[in-house]
């Protein structure tokens, strides 16, 4: 059984218990009895004391002194009041009388009035020293070295036994002097209260002003406040509002609504009225006016000034705790505070609080502070306007929430509402235009002020959307009509304002988290430990560093994209001026030029253009345009119109003007009418989006709410345990709590979390991964569905001519397959040498993929000066002439097909050729020329892979172009016959199966979402393996989306009545064995019907999806998971930018269309990001572990000890462990290399799963144990009891002298092997990352650090130890005792025995006892967390994850 003082470190264990059931009170080593026992229960041998000072003995009369101390001077001197002999006793000399304790007049006792010193008394040696009596002790060795016999009777003490009876001298123990304070008349608080004084006047005087004089929209408010109670159906606002009407553009949730003109000349406004104070938005957004005030603004730099003087205060403080302040002040420590510690160390708390609550309540009202010193009114009347609107976070892996979540989330929403933190508030200012029109830019969008809707207003010009009409554009603007356009919409340019370095860090540092690592780190340099203040102070400027440059980087790039201004021909007043792109407003006419940066939205009118969109669109080839013919269609954008606009963004590579068309505008230069200008393009709403995007949070940031709550309580209880265990006075006791505080939750826990991504960002570049948002990166790593694009994603950019297949006329059958194109007849080869939209740019064929392969399947040739549209040269030996393009209608995904008329030289025939995906083409043709197996034959060509494409043809009774000019399409292909089939191979990339492979064994569902057939897609996902080859199959399809979805089995192309029974058939994995396919028009059906919830995981191919069926898709993946996508590009770039994750394979480094893209083109590319990310996630969490299992151990049992016996780490220990162990590991954390396959799972993302808790709350528990066991051997040691560190005569203000003992040194060398060994168990987990051992700079830290704390503790002791002031001790006791001659400085030891030298047979113990701690931390983390533990958990009880066949 353990005796009573070795029972203490298990007690420790269980302090926080005790607290519970314990008042705080003053308390010395509550549970033994130091230096009164030794290991065998016997009482301690008292230790010898050297060299104490003996008090001055005073008397009445100087001849009742002892004779040994009876004075005794030279002959020229005399014995003087202050017990020394001097050559005269002046009165100063006089004063200084050891006998009146520093006191004299009334605070001097009567008694001690006429009492005189004698001679002083030798030092002492007491042998057997009792510290718990240390003062009778004192006076009985004084009073046998004064030769005083029975001095207990006859010496008296001062203050309590004074001179009468048998006492005829005393002791002068002096009572401790009171404590100085202040008078506060000093000079530096006459000038805190007078300046802080003066600021609550000023913020007085100026809430009562602004009370005043903002009465009157007070009372605004007020009446509108009554009639919006009174009318139910009108909008209740606080303030003026913006409500126009709202445009066809794709809105993002911070958009404000958009005023719609309807005119093609002159704006129409349609603007709801809700008067100038009414002012609430469908979505939340309010306006508020505000006009400057020079006393406002005096009040603001007022309270910068005196913010700034505060931190100053701290800095005046700080350097008078080292003595460095200026003057005579230099030199004393303390000078501020009358040389008191106690008083300067609480001066400096009082100035530090102080400061800190001025820093969080300016973080709090930093979005309402400048407008506060502002006047309200109304948005009208005021120089500013604030825009208020709603913040909508973007939450993912959203986790069902339990009681404490629940309530802590409820807290925090409050906290956030209260504090004003849900709404967003920017401030602009208002100006006028030249025309007198008052307006304001918010989000780089221009909002004017409507006088007869007395409303702000964004305006946009609706030039028109019929062809006739737009064409009827192309003679231009007025300059009047332009300056008119101008002033409302402002000026074609999307400005990206980059901050300067100083504006951009200051951004940065005011957060919360930079207040709080700031205020704490500024208490590490004031309390002497500005060393490791300053090493951590390093990290953070270098974190800080890496985010502002990689920000300002990113904003500089995102610049250069949207910045663009050129000069350009504008036909104004039917005249051509040239002029910057700056001017141009909507309905402009402007002369397109080969290499012009498109600066707006325009659309083509005349000639051709080819343009190169892969910064735009991530589209790798050039894109040929072509211009609007001239008929009664409608114009659309995102359909038949794409092929006519050009988008803002791009670079126009080639043009060809067209002097004569049928049904074109014919002109000698290349026209475009000005569409969209500035954030009203398709790029302007992109690069909004990027600048202006919604906060995106973790489940991560949701259960830190829960982390900081437990830690917030946690830190109570230190400050408890504190006050309740530790000797010492109340000042020492906050700062001791402080840095309890700052070390539970380390201030470089930021920088930790945030270089994961960022080394993460740097190794995806060098693998030509490129990241413009490296917050994505975090989200890349619990990517669950992967969506891909078939078309040069899964398959070659470029399809391969496999042959055709032609149509007997006279018979109707299909003709034998030919490999080879000339074999066919001569209309089929004229069908496929003319019906394209492909053109020749510097000897490279330009135009889509499949148009390009054909050209070249026909050895025809471009002619490249045509007649009309396009000409084309057959090759040698045909059996046609040289072919003429008069009309083209060119493809769009809504029709699905394509047609030309061709002139034929040779013949003066005119040939209509019609060409589309093999559904649409039969459906134009006429049924008796279509075969009866068509069908099928189709099918099996789509079953193997091929690419199909059908053709077809009529003759037009015509020679002169001119008399088909106003035949519409339908027209001219309606009666065509059926030519053909041009059939490609779509083969797959080399890596494709492969990448797909990696990615399901990485537990990621991998879906196609192509434009292409469902068969030819079901192939490739088969042949890619994302499809198992041995299962079924069921394809639905329908025509329009309110027909009922027909399923058929496509391997066997029955139809199947119900695919419920199939899909509940299981297979081996628990999943279905049958998966499913749709076409575009089924995925719409499920979508209206709903049906589409419960089969999302069931389908695997979306198949003829246009691009808005692609967005639309994704978005249903993402209601249930982390959904990425991959594309190349073109008809994918809503989908890329939709996704949680878009990875564009795009040769540009950098694209605005998605977070990452990737210049291998190789979905390979896929894997690698996933591979980084899970890497840069798993390592940012281990840098959370490793950090919150440093403030665990440096806040509990290195602080319980602490606070116990009242010792502490030294100085240099404290700096090794902050500023090597903790900061070192956790950047060779850092450099740990990704995993060499993705594992089947995701690295955690909840810092409270099962996982993170069990890794984090095991290692903290083995700490405690282990920490607390050492001092159950500790009090078994015969070297350790009876020389037990004395607190009682200690200095506890002196912290870093409360280590010269064995309690503190067991506990430095314990908890320094525990930090790091902390730091290199988060290593382990090779699933995410590379294997521990392949961290060669985590290993080398490591190896270094253990080699170098194992030789401090088992070595003799040396210069290295003693530096630390470990296993070391006073000089001479160091030579007197172990024989070791010291040649280097030591401060002398603060304990009596002068050393804290392990004997070294315990020293080796102790080592070892450190090696098994180490142990049993890495066999807990080896086999519980990461080996055949968790396995056996993860089977019996799985976590609840997302279950979808991969």
């Amino acid at each position: 059984m353990l005796r009573k003082p070795q029972a203490v470190a298990l007690l420790l264990l269980l302090a926080s218990a005790a607290l519970l059931c314990m008042h705080p009170v003053a308390a010395n080593q509550l549970w033994h009895d130091v230096n009164r026992y030794d290991a065998h229960g016997n009482e301690c041998k008292l230790h010898e004391k050297n060299d104490v000072v003996c008090s001055m003995v005073c008397v009445a009369d100087i001849n009742n002194c002892p004779s040994s101390l009876q004075p005794s001077c030279p002959d020229s001197q005399s014995f003087c009041a202050d017990g020394q002999c001097h050559d005269q006793c002046t009165d100063e000399i006089q004063a200084q009388n050891p006998c009146h304790c520093k006191r004299s007049g009334k605070k001097l006792p009567a008694e001690a009035a006429d009492l005189v010193p004698c001679m002083a008394i030798p030092n002492v040696t007491i042998y057997e020293f009792h510290p718990w009596n240390s003062k009778a002790d004192i006076r009985n060795a004084c009073g046998s070295e004064a030769g005083i016999a029975d001095q207990s009777k006859t010496v008296g003490v001062w203050g309590s036994t004074w001179i009468g009876g048998d006492i005829d001298a005393v002791w002068a123990e002096c009572p401790a002097a009171p404590a100085p304070n202040y008078r506060y008349n000093e000079s530096y608080w006459l000038a805190t209260f007078a300046v802080n004084g003066a600021l609550a006047a000023f913020l007085a005087l100026w809430s009562l002003y602004k009370f005043w004089a903002e009465r009157g929209i007070r009372s605004i408010s007020n009446m509108h406040a009554r009639s919006t109670a009174e009318r139910s159906s009108s909008l209740s606002t606080d303030d003026a509002a913006i409500m126009p009407k709202a445009i066809s553009k794709e809105a993002s949730s911070s958009d404000i609504a958009k005023g719609s003109p309807a005119s093609e000349k002159a704006p129409a406004l349609s603007i709801k009225t809700a008067g100038d104070q009414a002012g609430s938005l469908g979505q939340g957004i309010t306006l508020c006016g505000y006009n400057n005030n020079i006393f406002g603004t005096f009040c603001v730099w007022a309270i910068v000034v005196v913010t700034v003087l505060w931190i100053c205060y701290m800095g005046v403080w700080t350097g008078d705790y080292y003595g460095s302040l200026p003057g005579w002040r230099h030199g004393i420590p303390y000078s501020l505070a009358y040389e008191s510690s106690f008083l300067e160390l609480a001066s400096f708390l009082f100035v530090w609080a102080i400061t800190f609550i001025i820093l969080i309540v300016l973080y709090i009202v930093k979005p309402h502070l400048r407008n506060y010193f502002r006047i309200r009114t109304l948005p009208s009347k005021g120089q500013l306007v604030c825009v208020i609107r709603p913040v909508h976070n973007i939450k993912l892996l959203e986790d069902k929430v339990n009681w404490i979540q629940h309530r802590i989330n409820q807290l925090t929403d409050r906290l956030t509402v209260m504090l004003c933190r849900d709404m967003d508030y920017t401030t602009c200012p208002v100006n006028v235009t030249s025309g007198n029109l008052t307006y304001f830019t918010y989000q780089c969008t221009r909002y004017i002020f409507d006088k007869s809707t007395e409303q702000f207003a964004p305006f946009e010009f609706d030039i028109g959307t019929n062809h006739r009409s737009l064409v009827a554009q192309a003679r231009g603007l007025s300059s009047e009509e332009a300056f008119s356009r101008q002033e409302l919409v402002g000026p074609n340019f999307i400005e990206v304002k980059v901050l300067n370095v100083f504006m951009a860090f200051a951004r940065e540092f005011f957060g919360f988290f930079y207040i709080y690592q700031f205020i704490f780190l500024w208490a590490f340099y004031f309390y002497e430990y500005y060393q490791v203040g300053l090493v951590d102070t390093g990290i953070i400027l270098l974190s800080a560093t890496i985010k502002v440059a990689l920000r300002m980087q990113s904003e500089r790039r995102l610049k250069r994209m949207a910045e663009q201004e050129e000069e350009v021909l504008v036909l104004r007043d039917s005249k051509w001026t040239k002029m910057t792109t700056r001017h141009l407003v909507a309905g402009d006419v402007v002369e397109v030029t080969s290499g012009a940066h498109m600066s707006c939205d325009c659309i083509l009118l005349s000639g051709n253009a080819i343009m190169n969109e892969s910064s735009l669109t991530g589209e790798p080839l050039p894109i040929r345009k072509f211009p609007l013919h001239i008929d009664d269609g409608d114009y659309d954008a995102m359909g038949s119109g794409k092929i006519s606009t050009l988008y803002a963004g791009t670079i126009v590579s080639q043009v060809q003007p067209v002097a004569k068309s049928s049904d074109s505008l014919e002109s000698d230069r290349v026209l475009a009418l000005v569409w969209h200008t500035g954030t009203m393009s398709e790029k302007g709403q992109l690069v909004r989006k990027i600048l202006f995007p919604n906060p995106i949070t973790f489940i991560f940031n949701e259960q830190m709410r829960i982390v900081i709550f437990i830690l917030v309580l946690y830190a109570g209880f230190v400050m408890g345990m504190a006050a309740y265990l530790y000797q010492g006075n109340s000042t020492a006791i906050v700062f001791f709590g402080v840095f309890a505080l700052s070390q539970l939750c380390s201030p470089i826990l930021p920088a930790a979390m945030v270089i994961g991504q960022s080394v993460a960002a740097v190794r995806l570049r060098k693998k030509q991964v490129y990241c413009v948002d490296p917050q994505r990166i975090m989200i890349a790593g619990k990517v669950q569905m992967f969506c891909f694009d078939k078309t040069g994603t899964l398959t070659k950019e470029g399809l391969e001519f496999y042959g055709g297949q032609g149509v007997d006329p006279s018979t109707g059958k299909f003709k034998p397959f030919e490999t080879d194109l000339p074999s066919t007849d001569t209309l089929f080869q004229q069908a496929v040498a003319s019906c394209h939209a492909v053109t020749e740019l510097n000897g490279q064929l330009i135009g889509n993929p499949v148009d390009i392969e054909q050209f070249r399947a026909s050895k025809a040739a471009i002619d490249p000066a045509p007649e009309y549209l396009d000409a084309v040269t057959p090759p040698e030996g045909s059996s046609f002439g040289k072919l003429h393009v008069v009309r083209r209608f060119e493809f769009v995904h809504a029709r699905a097909s394509m047609s030309v008329t061709v002139l034929d030289e040779a013949t003066s025939t005119l040939h209509v050729f019609v060409k589309g995906s093999f559904e649409r083409i039969k459906s134009l043709s006429r049924s008796e020329s279509v075969p009866g197996n068509y069908d099928e034959a189709c099918a099996n060509l789509a079953r193997e892979g091929c690419y199909v494409l059908a053709f077809a043809h009529k003759t037009i009774d015509a020679t002169d172009p001119t008399q088909i000019k106003g035949l519409t399409q339908d027209e001219l292909e309606t009666g065509c016959d059926l030519l053909g089939l041009l059939v490609f191979k779509n083969m797959l990339k080399d890596d494709t199966a492969q990448a797909i492979a990696e990615l399901k064994g990485g537990s990621t569902r991998t879906v196609m979402i192509t434009g292409d057939t469902a068969l030819t897609g079901i192939y490739i996902a088969r042949q890619c393996g994302m499809l198992p080859a041995d299962n079924r199959v069921l394809l639905g399809e329908c025509k329009t989306q309110m027909d009922e979805i027909q399923w058929i089995d496509v391997d066997t192309m029955e139809p199947v009545s119900d695919i419920r029974p199939h899909l509940a058939e299981l297979g081996p994995d628990g999943f279905s064995t049958t998966e499913l396919a749709v076409n575009g028009a089924a995925f719409e059906r499920l979508c209206l019907t709903g049906e589409i919830d419960s089969l999302i995981f069931n389908i695997r191919v979306f198949a003829r999806m246009k691009p808005a069926h692609k967005v639309e898709c994704i978005e249903q993946h993402m209601k249930y998971g982390v959904t990425a996508m991959c594309g190349d590009g073109g008809n994918d770039c809503g989908a890329l930018r939709a996704a949680h994750v878009g990875i564009a394979l795009s040769d540009a480094e950098a694209s605005i269309v998605s977070p990452f893209s990737s210049s291998d083109r190789s979905i390979m590319s896929c894997v690698q990001l996933l591979i980084e990310s899970r890497a840069g996630l798993a390592t940012s969490f281990a840098n959370f572990a490793a950090l919150i299992c440093y403030g665990q151990v440096m806040s509990g049992m290195v602080k319980m000890a602490s606070f116990y016996f009242a010792i502490s780490l030294t100085q240099n220990l404290w700096m090794l462990i902050d500023g090597a162990v903790a900061t070192g590991m956790m950047l060779t954390i850092s450099l740990s290399g990704p995993a060499r396959r993705l594992a089947p799972s995701r690295p955690t993302s909840r810092i409270l799963g099962p996982q993170m808790l069990a890794s984090v709350g095991g290692t903290v528990f083995i700490n405690w144990v282990f920490g607390a066991l050492v001092y159950v051997w500790l009090f078994q040691q015969d070297w350790f009891r009876c020389n037990e560190h004395a607190t009682a005569e200690v200095d506890p203000n002196m912290w870093w002298l409360l280590g010269d003992n064995f309690e503190a040194s067991v506990l430095s060398f314990v908890s320094a092997f525990q930090f790091i060994n902390n730091g290199f168990l988060v290593n382990y987990g090779y699933r995410f990352r590379a294997a521990w051992y392949k961290n060669y700079a985590l290993l080398v830290v490591w190896a270094f650090l253990i080699s170098f704390v194992s030789y401090i503790l088992l070595a003799d002791p040396n210069r290295v130890g003693c530096a630390f002031r470990l296993n070391c001790g006073t000089a001479s006791v160091l030579e007197k005792e172990f024989g070791t001659k010291v040649t280097w400085s030591i401060e002398p030891y603060n304990s009596l025995l002068g050393h804290n030298v392990i004997p070294r047979a315990s020293r080796y113990a102790l080592w070892g006892y450190c090696i098994g701690n180490m142990a049993a931390s890495n066999i807990w983390q080896l086999f519980f967390i990461n080996g055949p533990v968790r396995r056996l958990l993860s089977k019996k009880k799985p976590l609840h994850r997302l279950k979808v066949k991969l």
